[in-house]
């Protein structure tokens, strides 16, 4: 039985009946070809319909040529997509879950993979974050575009869409025109509030018209743009209370942010480990003052804190987009009291969002069979023959194959020499602002492996005889990795740290001189200067990566630079660790070779990882099949780890098969 009040009620937005008060926001999947969603796009959304969403936004659709974001954007202006909306509306029918289509144009806000198209906007004002310079748009290319803002709208309805939603958030097009800082023109569009809010009035004015009054029709809008003279939340509330005068508005749905600087751009998907619902005190003030039904989400990620939203007033409906990226039954879940069974969003942006960025269909690192859900639910869901599993390791890429293999009905062993899962997790435990990442899915492994029937053996080691005598039928290493350690001069010097003890020591004192030299440009290092920092030592960051923090995904990167700004450390790029001699601590540039000595009291080296391949090598034709697994196959990252273990046990079948035909 539910114990949510309100999160589970109907709502009526405009000419729309909605089950419950929770709504998958939009949000890029990369699964759209010529502008065209694929049948991956409909079963991505058709499994969060059955599990339980009342309302799902499609991810951006461009309504004209102009303002197609990437080359995977939704053409929402081709005749030919309402084909695709019919068939996506069949599919999710039963589970009685709305669809909306959000309707979009950048702007200014160009970010193509390969031809960059002419960018528009109401005046030339440059994109910072994406370096690009539009050109003004003519009054007859304005009403172009409001006209195509009309015919997607009517392409949506003549799919069988329930609304659209216009985008105005984030500094895109409409935001481009209401702002003084982006619209220099001195004709009808510019100048005086009400000329500047003359292009979205116009827009939804034409969107009624086209689809007639049994329609919903909204607007997204960021509350607080978080940047140098953006928008405030005061600017929203008086943009929202004209335009809901002026024009019927549905709902408005709040985020933040500004896509145009690096400071904004965090809060379009904000990373743990920002505040969580941190929005709802804005939501609150523009359903209170423009009288409207509003909805909310950024880091919504526990349906308790949707409930507390909606029964507090905060807003009428919560977006909790990651929440159901991790866990698609997450509604259900929590509707049928099953709460402790919701695996929780890790906010590491690294698969969903950070895959968008490299121009990859959707995934996420805690559920890795996220954007190819009909290749894993066919598989996972098929009979397989009685087989002994022995994972080793219990890090995240073995925990992740123990409990495909245990969901597949194998008889399931995992050993891990340590006194705790978690491998890796653990280091990040410790690490300042990776804490809350790495206690959530240590929480998520720990309620899946509760619900298996995996026998797991801590502070266990099994020599490779106990390994051969286990007679498995299939053996997953996962047993990690360790530091690099360069070969140069003085790297047994005592001031030297690895970067996986630094945070287990206690001997850092104010005022010490401490550098942390970067190889890969990932968390580790940024995390050990932030946290030397914290003890009050004079910290260096050097990195052998064009910037700092280039391999951390950008909206985290943004936060991680800001608090190295705030914590004055030093940051050095191009340089790595050349060795320590009676002189100094020496880096090298690696443009010039140049050496440059430098003093300090501690050396921490995060300067690579090596695969544990040892017990692979000595056990590997102990099982008609044998694999490694994440970092002691190669060091990466968490996202491989979990993606292997999942993919590793649905080849186990086809692979003992493969080794008892070579053996006849």
């Amino acid at each position: 039985m539910s114990v949510f009040k309100y999160l589970f009620t109907p709502v009526e937005i405009g000419n729309t009946t909605i089950k419950n008060r929770i709504l998958s926001t939009a949000h890029q999947t990369n699964h759209v070809l010529d502008g065209i969603p694929t049948d991956d796009l409909i079963a991505y959304h058709v499994t969060r319909a059955r599990g339980g969403l009342g309302l799902i936004i499609l991810e951006a659709g461009a309504v004209h040529s102009s303002g197609l974001l990437t080359t995977h954007t939704i053409a929402a202006f081709d005749p030919s997509i309402k084909e695709i909306y019919r068939k996506l509306i069949e599919k999710v029918s039963p589970y009685d879950t709305k669809v909306f289509a959000q309707l979009f144009h950048g702007g200014r806000e160009i970010v193509s993979s390969n031809y960059r198209s002419a960018a528009l906007a109401p005046s030339s004002i440059p994109s910072l974050r994406f370096g690009t310079m539009p050109r003004p748009m003519s009054v007859s290319e304005i009403q172009e575009v409001i006209t195509g803002f009309a015919k997607s709208a009517r392409n949506a309805k003549d799919g069988g869409l329930h609304g659209v939603e216009v985008c105005c958030s984030h500094g895109y097009l409409p935001a481009q025109f209401w702002s003084e800082q982006t619209n220099k023109r001195n004709d009808e569009y510019g100048g005086s509030f009400e000329n500047r809010m003359r292009f979205i009035v116009e827009t939804i004015q034409a969107i009624w018209e086209e689809v007639g009054e049994d329609f919903t029709v909204g607007i997204r809008m960021s509350s607080d743009e978080m940047t140098m003279d953006g928008l405030t939340i005061k600017d929203s509330i008086k943009i929202a209370e004209y335009l809901t005068d002026k024009v019927r508005v549905d709902f408005i749905n709040i985020t933040a942010g500004d896509s145009s600087t690096y400071a904004g751009s965090t809060h379009i998907v904000p990373p743990a480990p920002m505040k969580q619902a941190y929005l709802a005190p804005d939501s609150f003030k523009i359903r209170l003052e423009a009288a409207v039904h509003v909805f909310v989400g950024s880091r919504i990620v526990d349906p308790i804190q949707g409930e507390k939203i909606i029964s507090s007033g905060r807003a009428d409906m919560v977006g909790m987009t990651r929440a159901t990226i991790v866990d698609p039954d997450m509604p259900n879940k929590a509707n049928n009291g099953e709460h402790q069974m919701i695996n929780a969003c890790i906010g590491c942006l690294q698969a969903c969002i950070g895959h968008y960025h490299k121009d990859l269909p959707i995934g996420c690192v805690q559920n890795p069979q996220v954007g190819n859900e009909v290749f894993f639910e066919r598989v996972l869901q098929q009979n397989n023959p009685s087989r002994k599993v022995l994972i080793i390791g219990a890090g995240p890429g073995g925990l992740e194959a123990a409990i495909t293999a245990d969901t597949m009905g194998y008889d399931v062993t995992v050993v891990d020499q340590s006194d705790r899962i978690g491998g890796s997790l653990n280091l990040m435990l410790l690490a300042p602002q990776r804490n809350e990442m790495a206690s959530a899915m240590l929480d998520n492994f720990s309620r899946q492996l509760a619900l298996t029937n995996i026998q797991l053996k801590l502070n266990t080691k099994l020599s490779p005889k106990e390994i051969e005598d286990f007679k498995a039928d299939a053996i997953i290493c996962a047993v990690g990795s360790r530091p690099y350690i360069p070969n140069v001069e003085g790297v047994m010097d005592e001031r030297v740290i690895l970067i996986d003890d630094v945070f287990k020591k206690n001997i850092f004192k104010k005022n010490e001189k401490a550098v942390v030299f970067d190889f890969k440009g990932d968390w580790a290092a940024l995390e050990a200067s932030l946290y030397l920092a914290e003890k009050g030592c004079q910290v260096t960051l050097v990195t052998a990566r064009l910037y700092i923090a280039e391999d951390v995904h950008q909206y985290l990167r943004n936060e991680y630079m800001k608090y190295l700004y705030e914590a004055n450390i030093e940051m050095i790029t191009h340089h790595d660790f050349g060795g320590i001699s009676k002189d100094g601590i020496y880096m090298r540039n690696l443009f010039t070779h140049e050496k440059r000595l430098i003093n300090a009291d501690h050396v921490i080296l995060a300067v690579g990882r090596i695969p544990n391949t040892e017990l692979f090598e000595t056990i590997k034709n102990m099982a008609p099949y044998v694999a490694q697994i994440g970092d002691c196959l190669a060091p990466r990252t968490i996202e491989e780890a979990t993606l292997e273990g999942l993919t590793t046990v649905t080849q186990i079948e086809e692979q003992i098969t493969n080794a008892l035909n070579l053996n006849k």
